[in-house]
Protein backbone atom coordinates (compact mmCIF):
# COMPACT_ATOMS: atom_id res chain seq x y z
CA UNK A 1 0.00 0.00 0.00
CA UNK A 2 1.27 3.46 -0.90
CA UNK A 3 1.17 5.99 1.94
CA UNK A 4 1.88 9.69 1.96
CA UNK A 5 1.90 11.96 5.02
CA UNK A 6 1.16 15.63 4.42
CA UNK A 7 1.56 18.37 7.05
CA UNK A 8 -1.11 21.02 6.52
CA UNK A 9 -1.42 24.45 8.11
CA UNK A 10 -2.66 24.82 11.69
CA UNK A 11 -1.18 21.57 12.96
CA UNK A 12 -3.25 19.29 10.74
CA UNK A 13 -2.16 16.02 9.16
CA UNK A 14 -3.53 14.27 6.08
CA UNK A 15 -2.45 10.69 5.37
CA UNK A 16 -3.18 9.39 1.87
CA UNK A 17 -3.62 5.63 1.33
CA UNK A 18 -3.65 4.01 -2.11
CA UNK A 19 -3.76 0.34 -3.05
CA UNK A 20 -4.59 -1.78 -6.10
CA UNK A 21 -3.76 -5.08 -7.72
CA UNK A 22 -3.16 -8.22 -5.69
CA UNK A 23 -3.08 -6.52 -2.28
CA UNK A 24 -6.50 -4.94 -2.81
CA UNK A 25 -7.93 -8.21 -4.24
CA UNK A 26 -6.70 -10.20 -1.21
CA UNK A 27 -8.24 -7.67 1.18
CA UNK A 28 -11.60 -7.98 -0.57
CA UNK A 29 -11.42 -11.79 -0.69
CA UNK A 30 -10.72 -11.85 3.05
CA UNK A 31 -13.74 -9.70 3.90
CA UNK A 32 -15.95 -11.63 1.43
CA UNK A 33 -15.04 -14.87 3.21
CA UNK A 34 -15.91 -13.34 6.61
CA UNK A 35 -19.34 -12.29 5.36
CA UNK A 36 -19.89 -15.60 3.58
CA UNK A 37 -19.08 -17.54 6.76
CA UNK A 38 -21.83 -15.57 8.57
CA UNK A 39 -24.39 -16.11 5.80
CA UNK A 40 -27.46 -18.22 6.53
CA UNK A 41 -29.16 -19.85 3.54
CA UNK A 42 -31.83 -22.54 3.74
CA UNK A 43 -30.44 -25.94 2.71
CA UNK A 44 -26.84 -25.13 3.62
CA UNK A 45 -24.88 -25.20 6.84
CA UNK A 46 -23.58 -21.83 8.01
CA UNK A 47 -20.07 -21.35 6.64
CA UNK A 48 -20.64 -23.83 3.80
CA UNK A 49 -22.73 -21.75 1.38
CA UNK A 50 -21.43 -22.22 -2.21
CA UNK A 51 -19.44 -19.20 -3.48
CA UNK A 52 -21.77 -18.47 -6.42
CA UNK A 53 -24.79 -18.33 -4.09
CA UNK A 54 -22.89 -16.27 -1.53
CA UNK A 55 -21.91 -13.74 -4.23
CA UNK A 56 -25.56 -13.32 -5.18
CA UNK A 57 -26.50 -12.63 -1.54
CA UNK A 58 -23.61 -10.38 -0.45
CA UNK A 59 -23.43 -6.71 -1.43
CA UNK A 60 -20.07 -6.11 -3.14
CA UNK A 61 -20.06 -2.47 -1.97
CA UNK A 62 -20.18 -3.70 1.63
CA UNK A 63 -17.24 -6.01 0.92
CA UNK A 64 -15.13 -3.18 -0.54
CA UNK A 65 -15.89 -0.74 2.25
CA UNK A 66 -15.14 -3.31 4.95
CA UNK A 67 -11.85 -4.16 3.18
CA UNK A 68 -11.03 -0.45 2.97
CA UNK A 69 -11.73 0.07 6.67
CA UNK A 70 -9.60 -2.89 7.76
CA UNK A 71 -6.65 -1.96 5.54
CA UNK A 72 -6.68 1.75 6.30
CA UNK A 73 -7.17 1.22 10.04
CA UNK A 74 -4.20 -1.16 10.20
CA UNK A 75 -1.93 1.09 8.14
CA UNK A 76 -3.08 4.25 9.95
CA UNK A 77 -1.91 2.85 13.30
CA UNK A 78 1.48 1.99 11.71
CA UNK A 79 1.98 5.46 10.23
CA UNK A 80 1.06 7.24 13.47
CA UNK A 81 3.55 5.06 15.35
CA UNK A 82 6.35 5.37 12.76
CA UNK A 83 5.98 9.14 12.39
CA UNK A 84 5.51 9.61 16.16
CA UNK A 85 2.31 11.60 15.65
CA UNK A 86 -0.15 12.52 18.40
CA UNK A 87 -3.77 12.26 17.26
CA UNK A 88 -5.64 15.07 19.02
CA UNK A 89 -8.97 15.05 17.14
CA UNK A 90 -11.27 12.36 15.80
CA UNK A 91 -9.70 11.01 12.57
CA UNK A 92 -11.86 11.78 9.52
CA UNK A 93 -11.95 9.24 6.67
CA UNK A 94 -12.54 10.46 3.14
CA UNK A 95 -12.91 7.88 0.33
CA UNK A 96 -11.67 9.44 -2.91
CA UNK A 97 -11.94 6.37 -5.13
CA UNK A 98 -13.09 2.80 -4.63
CA UNK A 99 -13.74 -0.03 -7.09
CA UNK A 100 -12.96 -3.72 -7.48
CA UNK A 101 -9.55 -2.72 -8.91
CA UNK A 102 -8.31 0.10 -6.67
CA UNK A 103 -8.88 2.17 -3.55
CA UNK A 104 -7.76 5.69 -2.65
CA UNK A 105 -8.64 7.26 0.71
CA UNK A 106 -7.34 9.88 3.11
CA UNK A 107 -7.45 10.19 6.89
CA UNK A 108 -7.10 13.66 8.40
CA UNK A 109 -6.73 14.71 12.01
CA UNK A 110 -5.35 17.53 14.16
CA UNK A 111 -2.16 17.46 16.17
CA UNK A 112 -2.15 18.97 19.69
CA UNK A 113 -2.46 22.77 19.66
CA UNK A 114 0.76 24.75 19.96
CA UNK A 115 1.21 27.82 22.18
CA UNK A 116 4.05 30.33 21.97
CA UNK A 117 3.50 32.77 24.82
CA UNK A 118 4.05 36.47 24.33
CA UNK A 119 4.62 38.90 27.18
CA UNK A 120 2.36 38.24 30.15
CA UNK A 121 4.19 40.15 32.89
CA UNK A 122 4.81 43.87 33.32
CA UNK A 123 1.91 44.91 31.10
CA UNK A 124 0.33 48.29 31.73
CA UNK A 125 -3.42 48.07 31.16
CA UNK A 126 -5.68 50.96 32.12
CA UNK A 127 -8.16 50.16 34.86
CA UNK A 128 -11.53 51.90 34.76
CA UNK A 129 -12.00 54.59 37.40
CA UNK A 130 -14.69 53.59 39.87
CA UNK A 131 -17.35 56.16 40.73
CA UNK A 132 -20.71 56.12 42.49
CA UNK A 133 -23.18 58.76 41.33
CA UNK A 134 -26.40 59.92 42.91
CA UNK A 135 -28.24 58.24 40.02
CA UNK A 136 -26.52 54.94 40.85
CA UNK A 137 -27.79 55.16 44.44
CA UNK A 138 -31.31 56.06 43.27
CA UNK A 139 -31.32 53.13 40.83
CA UNK A 140 -30.22 50.73 43.58
CA UNK A 141 -33.05 51.86 45.88
CA UNK A 142 -35.57 51.78 43.00
CA UNK A 143 -34.60 48.18 42.40
CA UNK A 144 -35.29 47.40 46.07
CA UNK A 145 -38.70 49.03 45.63
CA UNK A 146 -39.42 46.84 42.58
CA UNK A 147 -38.42 43.72 44.51
CA UNK A 148 -40.93 44.63 47.21
CA UNK A 149 -43.71 45.69 44.85
CA UNK A 150 -47.03 43.92 45.45
CA UNK A 151 -49.94 43.20 43.11
CA UNK A 152 -53.31 44.36 44.38
CA UNK A 153 -56.69 43.58 42.82
CA UNK A 154 -58.20 46.73 41.33
CA UNK A 155 -61.63 47.73 40.11
CA UNK A 156 -62.15 49.00 36.59
CA UNK A 157 -60.22 48.67 33.36
CA UNK A 158 -56.74 47.23 32.90
CA UNK A 159 -54.10 49.63 31.70
CA UNK A 160 -50.58 49.00 30.42
CA UNK A 161 -48.41 47.90 33.33
CA UNK A 162 -51.32 46.14 35.06
CA UNK A 163 -51.41 42.34 35.39
CA UNK A 164 -54.44 40.39 34.18
CA UNK A 165 -55.37 36.85 35.16
CA UNK A 166 -56.81 35.20 32.04
CA UNK A 167 -58.04 31.98 30.46
CA UNK A 168 -57.47 31.79 26.70
CA UNK A 169 -57.82 29.43 23.77
CA UNK A 170 -56.34 30.00 20.33
CA UNK A 171 -57.62 28.90 16.92
CA UNK A 172 -56.15 28.86 13.42
CA UNK A 173 -58.77 28.27 10.70
CA UNK A 174 -61.26 27.59 13.52
CA UNK A 175 -59.11 24.70 14.77
CA UNK A 176 -57.41 24.79 18.20
CA UNK A 177 -53.62 24.57 17.96
CA UNK A 178 -51.10 22.99 20.32
CA UNK A 179 -49.80 25.35 23.00
CA UNK A 180 -52.56 27.87 22.34
CA UNK A 181 -54.55 27.30 25.51
CA UNK A 182 -54.07 28.16 29.19
CA UNK A 183 -56.10 28.77 32.33
CA UNK A 184 -55.30 31.19 35.13
CA UNK A 185 -52.44 32.73 33.14
CA UNK A 186 -50.87 35.83 34.72
CA UNK A 187 -49.90 38.38 32.07
CA UNK A 188 -48.39 41.81 32.58
CA UNK A 189 -49.65 44.12 29.85
CA UNK A 190 -46.74 45.73 28.05
CA UNK A 191 -44.33 42.90 28.85
CA UNK A 192 -44.30 41.75 25.20
CA UNK A 193 -44.52 38.14 26.37
CA UNK A 194 -47.13 37.37 23.68
CA UNK A 195 -47.18 37.91 19.93
CA UNK A 196 -47.69 41.50 18.72
CA UNK A 197 -51.27 42.72 19.11
CA UNK A 198 -52.35 40.31 21.85
CA UNK A 199 -51.50 42.39 24.92
CA UNK A 200 -52.54 45.64 23.24
CA UNK A 201 -56.00 44.16 22.63
CA UNK A 202 -56.39 43.45 26.36
CA UNK A 203 -55.87 47.05 27.47
CA UNK A 204 -59.19 48.22 28.94
CA UNK A 205 -60.49 44.75 29.83
CA UNK A 206 -62.27 44.29 33.19
CA UNK A 207 -62.60 41.37 35.58
CA UNK A 208 -65.42 39.10 34.37
CA UNK A 209 -65.14 40.35 30.77
CA UNK A 210 -64.47 38.15 27.73
CA UNK A 211 -62.97 39.22 24.42
CA UNK A 212 -62.17 37.77 21.02
CA UNK A 213 -58.74 38.83 19.79
CA UNK A 214 -57.53 38.50 16.20
CA UNK A 215 -53.79 38.55 15.57
CA UNK A 216 -51.24 37.36 13.03
CA UNK A 217 -48.24 35.23 13.96
CA UNK A 218 -44.84 36.68 12.88
CA UNK A 219 -43.22 35.21 9.79
CA UNK A 220 -40.27 34.00 11.89
CA UNK A 221 -42.51 32.11 14.35
CA UNK A 222 -42.64 28.30 14.73
CA UNK A 223 -43.09 26.64 11.36
CA UNK A 224 -46.68 25.41 11.74
CA UNK A 225 -47.92 28.88 12.82
CA UNK A 226 -45.59 31.31 11.05
CA UNK A 227 -47.46 34.07 9.21
CA UNK A 228 -50.92 32.65 9.98
CA UNK A 229 -54.02 34.53 11.15
CA UNK A 230 -55.25 33.42 14.57
CA UNK A 231 -58.22 34.02 16.85
CA UNK A 232 -58.05 33.91 20.65
CA UNK A 233 -61.03 33.62 22.97
CA UNK A 234 -59.98 35.33 26.22
CA UNK A 235 -61.78 35.67 29.55
CA UNK A 236 -60.42 37.81 32.41
CA UNK A 237 -60.96 36.85 36.05
CA UNK A 238 -58.86 39.55 37.77
CA UNK A 239 -57.09 42.82 37.10
CA UNK A 240 -54.21 43.72 39.40
CA UNK A 241 -52.08 46.83 39.67
CA UNK A 242 -48.56 47.12 41.01
CA UNK A 243 -48.22 48.99 44.30
CA UNK A 244 -44.68 50.31 44.74
CA UNK A 245 -43.70 50.99 48.37
CA UNK A 246 -42.63 54.51 49.33
CA UNK A 247 -39.10 55.03 50.57
CA UNK A 248 -39.70 55.77 54.24
CA UNK A 249 -38.75 54.28 57.59
CA UNK A 250 -41.45 51.59 57.37
CA UNK A 251 -39.96 50.46 54.07
CA UNK A 252 -36.46 50.47 55.56
CA UNK A 253 -37.62 48.27 58.46
CA UNK A 254 -39.29 45.87 56.01
CA UNK A 255 -35.94 45.39 54.23
CA UNK A 256 -34.35 44.04 57.43
CA UNK A 257 -30.82 45.04 56.43
CA UNK A 258 -28.30 44.85 59.28
CA UNK A 259 -27.46 48.29 60.78
CA UNK A 260 -29.81 50.04 58.34
CA UNK A 261 -32.69 51.69 60.19
CA UNK A 262 -33.23 55.08 58.52
CA UNK A 263 -33.58 56.38 54.98
CA UNK A 264 -30.17 58.09 55.26
CA UNK A 265 -28.51 54.87 56.38
CA UNK A 266 -30.22 53.07 53.49
CA UNK A 267 -28.66 55.56 51.07
CA UNK A 268 -25.22 54.97 52.62
CA UNK A 269 -25.76 51.23 52.39
CA UNK A 270 -26.77 51.63 48.73
CA UNK A 271 -23.64 53.69 48.04
CA UNK A 272 -21.40 51.02 49.60
CA UNK A 273 -23.10 48.19 47.69
CA UNK A 274 -22.90 50.06 44.38
CA UNK A 275 -19.23 50.80 45.05
CA UNK A 276 -18.52 47.10 45.66
CA UNK A 277 -20.39 46.15 42.49
CA UNK A 278 -18.64 48.78 40.37
CA UNK A 279 -15.23 47.82 41.77
CA UNK A 280 -15.90 44.17 40.93
CA UNK A 281 -17.06 45.08 37.42
CA UNK A 282 -14.00 47.30 36.88
CA UNK A 283 -11.72 44.50 38.09
CA UNK A 284 -13.44 42.00 35.81
CA UNK A 285 -13.09 44.33 32.79
CA UNK A 286 -9.44 44.96 33.64
CA UNK A 287 -8.67 41.25 33.84
CA UNK A 288 -10.54 40.60 30.58
CA UNK A 289 -8.51 43.33 28.81
CA UNK A 290 -5.30 42.00 30.34
CA UNK A 291 -6.00 38.44 29.24
CA UNK A 292 -7.07 39.59 25.75
CA UNK A 293 -3.76 41.48 25.45
CA UNK A 294 -1.79 38.40 26.52
CA UNK A 295 -3.65 36.13 24.07
CA UNK A 296 -3.20 38.67 21.28
CA UNK A 297 0.56 38.75 21.93
CA UNK A 298 0.78 34.95 21.91
CA UNK A 299 0.83 32.65 18.90
CA UNK A 300 -1.74 29.89 19.31
CA UNK A 301 -2.12 27.28 16.57
CA UNK A 302 -5.25 25.11 16.73
CA UNK A 303 -6.37 22.58 14.13
CA UNK A 304 -9.61 23.54 12.39
CA UNK A 305 -11.06 20.11 13.23
CA UNK A 306 -10.63 20.80 16.96
CA UNK A 307 -12.41 24.14 16.58
CA UNK A 308 -15.23 22.60 14.56
CA UNK A 309 -15.71 19.73 17.02
CA UNK A 310 -15.90 22.22 19.90
CA UNK A 311 -18.42 24.35 17.99
CA UNK A 312 -20.58 21.34 17.13
CA UNK A 313 -20.53 20.16 20.75
CA UNK A 314 -21.72 23.63 21.78
CA UNK A 315 -24.57 23.48 19.25
CA UNK A 316 -25.53 19.98 20.40
CA UNK A 317 -25.80 21.24 23.99
CA UNK A 318 -27.87 24.19 22.81
CA UNK A 319 -30.16 21.87 20.85
CA UNK A 320 -30.73 19.63 23.88
CA UNK A 321 -31.58 22.67 26.04
CA UNK A 322 -33.98 24.10 23.45
CA UNK A 323 -35.78 20.78 23.00
CA UNK A 324 -35.86 20.26 26.77
CA UNK A 325 -37.84 23.52 26.92
CA UNK A 326 -40.39 22.10 24.48
CA UNK A 327 -39.29 23.86 21.28
CA UNK A 328 -38.11 22.22 18.09
CA UNK A 329 -34.57 23.30 17.21
CA UNK A 330 -35.64 24.16 13.65
CA UNK A 331 -38.28 26.51 15.12
CA UNK A 332 -35.66 28.07 17.42
CA UNK A 333 -33.47 28.81 14.39
CA UNK A 334 -36.44 30.26 12.50
CA UNK A 335 -37.49 32.53 15.38
CA UNK A 336 -33.93 33.86 15.74
CA UNK A 337 -33.41 34.25 11.96
CA UNK A 338 -30.59 31.70 11.95
CA UNK A 339 -29.66 28.73 9.82
CA UNK A 340 -27.40 25.87 10.90
CA UNK A 341 -24.54 26.94 8.63
CA UNK A 342 -24.57 30.51 9.96
CA UNK A 343 -24.86 29.25 13.55
CA UNK A 344 -21.91 26.90 13.07
CA UNK A 345 -19.74 29.73 11.73
CA UNK A 346 -20.66 31.90 14.73
CA UNK A 347 -19.92 29.10 17.17
CA UNK A 348 -16.59 28.33 15.45
CA UNK A 349 -15.44 31.91 16.02
CA UNK A 350 -16.48 31.70 19.68
CA UNK A 351 -14.85 28.27 20.06
CA UNK A 352 -11.55 29.47 18.59
CA UNK A 353 -11.47 32.50 20.90
CA UNK A 354 -12.36 30.44 23.99
CA UNK A 355 -9.85 27.70 23.16
CA UNK A 356 -7.06 30.25 22.67
CA UNK A 357 -7.77 31.78 26.08
CA UNK A 358 -7.91 28.33 27.71
CA UNK A 359 -4.64 27.22 26.09
CA UNK A 360 -2.80 30.42 27.01
CA UNK A 361 -3.99 30.17 30.62
CA UNK A 362 -2.89 26.52 30.75
CA UNK A 363 0.53 27.37 29.36
CA UNK A 364 1.09 30.21 31.86
CA UNK A 365 -0.05 27.96 34.74
CA UNK A 366 2.34 25.26 33.56
CA UNK A 367 5.26 27.67 33.18
CA UNK A 368 4.64 29.44 36.52
CA UNK A 369 3.71 26.26 38.39
CA UNK A 370 0.28 27.61 39.32
CA UNK A 371 -1.58 24.65 40.80
CA UNK A 372 -3.91 23.68 43.62
CA UNK A 373 -1.82 21.76 46.13
CA UNK A 374 -3.17 19.42 48.79
CA UNK A 375 -2.05 21.95 51.42
CA UNK A 376 -3.99 24.78 49.78
CA UNK A 377 -7.06 22.59 49.39
CA UNK A 378 -6.95 21.64 53.06
CA UNK A 379 -6.61 25.31 54.03
CA UNK A 380 -9.66 26.22 51.93
CA UNK A 381 -11.69 23.46 53.61
CA UNK A 382 -10.68 24.84 57.00
CA UNK A 383 -11.64 28.40 55.98
CA UNK A 384 -15.06 27.25 54.78
CA UNK A 385 -15.58 25.25 57.97
CA UNK A 386 -14.81 28.33 60.07
CA UNK A 387 -17.08 30.51 57.91
CA UNK A 388 -20.11 28.20 58.12
CA UNK A 389 -19.45 26.69 61.55
CA UNK A 390 -18.90 23.18 60.14
CA UNK A 391 -16.39 20.43 60.83
CA UNK A 392 -13.73 20.15 58.12
CA UNK A 393 -14.71 16.56 57.28
CA UNK A 394 -18.33 17.62 56.77
CA UNK A 395 -17.17 20.41 54.45
CA UNK A 396 -15.21 17.82 52.43
CA UNK A 397 -18.22 15.50 52.24
CA UNK A 398 -20.49 18.36 51.12
CA UNK A 399 -18.06 19.44 48.38
CA UNK A 400 -17.09 15.95 47.19
CA UNK A 401 -19.64 15.85 44.28
CA UNK A 402 -18.29 19.22 43.02
CA UNK A 403 -14.65 18.72 43.99
CA UNK A 404 -13.31 19.11 40.44
CA UNK A 405 -15.29 22.31 39.95
CA UNK A 406 -14.14 23.62 43.34
CA UNK A 407 -10.49 22.97 42.43
CA UNK A 408 -10.93 24.71 39.05
CA UNK A 409 -12.36 27.76 40.81
CA UNK A 410 -9.40 27.77 43.21
CA UNK A 411 -6.90 27.59 40.37
CA UNK A 412 -8.72 30.39 38.54
CA UNK A 413 -8.36 32.50 41.67
CA UNK A 414 -4.64 31.69 41.88
CA UNK A 415 -4.19 32.59 38.21
CA UNK A 416 -6.08 35.87 38.65
CA UNK A 417 -3.97 36.77 41.68
CA UNK A 418 -0.84 36.01 39.67
CA UNK A 419 -1.94 38.33 36.84
CA UNK A 420 -2.78 41.16 39.24
CA UNK A 421 0.51 40.80 41.12
CA UNK A 422 2.66 40.74 37.98
CA UNK A 423 1.00 43.48 35.94
CA UNK A 424 0.48 47.17 36.59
Amino acid sequence: MEKKVENKENKEIVIRFETKGEEWKKAQDKEFKKLADQLKVDGFRQGHVPENIAKSRINQAEVMHEALFQLVNKEFVKVVDEEKLTVFSRPLLNVEKISADEMVATVSFALPPQVELGEYKGLKIAKEEVKVTEKDVEAFIENLQKEHTTLVVKEGEAKEGDTVLIDFKGYVDDTPFEGGEAKGYSLKLGSHAFIPGFEEALVGIKAGESREINVKFPDNYVENLAGKEAKFEVSCSDVKEAVVPEVNEDFVKELEIKDVETVDSLKKHAEQEVLKRNEQQAKSKYLDKLLDTIVEASKVTIGSQIIEEEAKANIDNMKKQVEKNGLQFSDYLRINNLDEEKLLEERKKEAEKNLKVLLVVEEICKRENIAVTDELLEKEYENLGALYGMEVEKVKDALEPQKDQFERQLRTRLFTEFLEKNND
